[in-house]
């Protein structure tokens, strides 16, 4: 966010700096739950809200561009990967790489074990890649394909999907959240990850479990009869299906495991994918490069595709760079608008004072830095931002208190990236709901691996002060 060094703290009354915020949920409940209007029209109006209170407090208009420009600049990386991202899903439409997944998952995962191996996949995809974002789009497209094909319940499916995506995300060393949480408290990423490994393991083997007993409760269909049988006719006679298709998916991969410019590397996959596409299944350059732009159109290889069922074009008829840009890239745009605000009028500052004023024992301090991290990614809609506040206000403390700094970077973690696909609001939310086709309210109750790891991390928290509490005595 905007650099502490030359930004004025101004002061602000508790209730004043509140107010955003309240704003906030009241127009979400009303405008955007109750009435429907577009989420993105909602998080402007809060932002011009908090415009208003950092007004009254003395900020100018230029200090809140200035503020705003400096955040959109930090977060550009983040941006230039959501946009990569699009083209990444566009291109691998055309080339196949998707629909070759689908193809293969309809004809040989059984529909009782969907759900878990959704969950399995996704995660050694985020593992590798170390975007969650990336491995929903693509991995987690597929298996929505495939799960659809097998009429299996998409809430479920979605569920599943986002919670390997987030395990992964969690316990892959070139995540960007999980060296931001590291860097924030200045420890290494692998330290970090050892602090998280108990929490991550015992919810990931819980979920596991969970997904095997609901698969076999509500498994689909066989996958070669109705809709899935269906789909594979279709797939089968508009590609021709290839183990090359595999490519790019592979340069992400390699790209990752090598370390290299995630944007780069995503590029690179774009146009291997657009090779494929050309010469594997004689589609033009021209539709490929509308494919990374626009996204991938069922239209363009085959006009009259009325013959072709809604759901193999509701499955084709995605991703590229401008169906990013509007979507998720504004939301993210908006996002970092209303936590400028916040931050430029004083009100994030004086939320926190007012957190760690109350807070009297050393855990209480661990509960504290996990929900003042919990609201302020609720509010900004950026975990970034969130983690890197939470990060320098509560580092010194910590310290002080002679509490590891790995308990502190795994309740940042826990408090955004477990929390964020939950919220309806935030800007990851509505990429998972939109990449996926599935609302945050159908999913979120099958997101198995987020709600235990929030929940399994307050029980281990516990253990962790009794064993303290037990030290401390013995040394005295």
């Amino acid at each position: 966010m905007a650099d502490k060094n030359t930004m004025t703290i101004r002061k602000i009354s508790l209730p004043l700096a509140l107010s955003p915020i309240i704003i906030m949920v009241l127009l979400i409940g009303w405008l955007n739950l109750y009435l429907g209007i577009d989420l993105r029209f909602v998080l402007l109006l809060s932002s011009i809200g908090a415009g208003v209170v950092a007004k009254i407090v003395g900020v100018s208009i230029k200090e809140m561009l200035d503020s705003f420009a400096q955040n959109v600049q930090k977060s550009f990386g983040a941006i230039l990967i959501l946009i990569s991202i699009g083209g990444v899903v566009g291109t691998w439409m055309y080339s196949g790489t998707v629909p070759y997944l689908i193809y293969w998952g309809l004809m040989l995962i059984h529909p009782d074990f969907i759900l878990v191996t959704a969950f399995l996949v996704t995660a050694c995809v985020s593992l590798f890649t170390g975007t969650s974002w990336g491995s929903a789009a693509t991995a987690g497209v597929a298996f929505m394909g495939i799960g659809i094909g097998m009429g299996v319940p998409s809430g479920m499916l979605a569920g599943a999907i986002i919670s390997g995506a987030v395990l992964g995300d969690k316990f892959s060393p070139v995540s960007d959240t999980t060296n931001i949480c590291a860097l924030a408290v200045d420890i290494t990423v692998y330290d970090h990850i050892r602090g998280m490994r108990l929490n991550v393991l015992l919810s990931g083997a819980i979920a596991i479990l969970a997904f095997v007993i609901l698969g076999m409760m509500n498994g689909g269909v066989e996958s070669n009869s109705l809709g899935g049988g269906l789909i594979i006719s279709e797939l089968n006679g508009l590609y021709n299906f290839n183990v090359l298709m595999l490519l790019p998916p592979l340069v992400i991969f390699m790209g990752g495991y090598k370390g290299y410019n995630p944007v780069l590397v995503m590029i690179s996959s774009c146009f291997v994918a657009i090779i494929i596409g050309m010469f594997v299944n004689g589609f033009s350059l021209a539709i490929g490069a509308n494919s990374m732009m626009k996204g991938f159109q069922l239209a363009s290889i085959v006009p009259d595709n009325e013959s072709f069922s809604e759901i193999s074009r509701t499955l084709l008829n995605r991703g590229g760079f401008e169906g990013m840009t509007s979507g998720a890239v504004l939301f993210c745009f908006l996002a970092i608008a209303f936590g400028s605000m916040l931050e430029v009028s004083g009100a994030l500052n004086r939320l926190m004072k007012a957190m760690l004023s109350g807070v009297k024992s050393s855990f209480g301090l661990v509960y504290t830095a996990f929900f003042a991290g919990a609201t302020l990614n609720g509010v900004s809609g950026s975990a970034m931002f969130s983690i890197l506040t939470v990060g320098q206000l509560f580092s010194p403390t910590f310290k002080e208190r002679k509490i590891p700094l790995n308990v502190l970077s795994r309740s940042m973690e826990n408090s955004m990236t477990l929390l964020e696909s939950l919220l309806p609001w935030h800007v990851t939310a509505i990429y998972m709901s939109t990449t996926l086709g599935v609302k945050t309210t159908e999913y979120a109750p099958y997101a198995f691996f987020n709600v235990l790891g929030i929940a399994l991390f307050f029980v281990l928290i516990r253990k962790i002060r009794k064993k303290t509490t037990l030290k401390n005595k013995l040394m005295t």
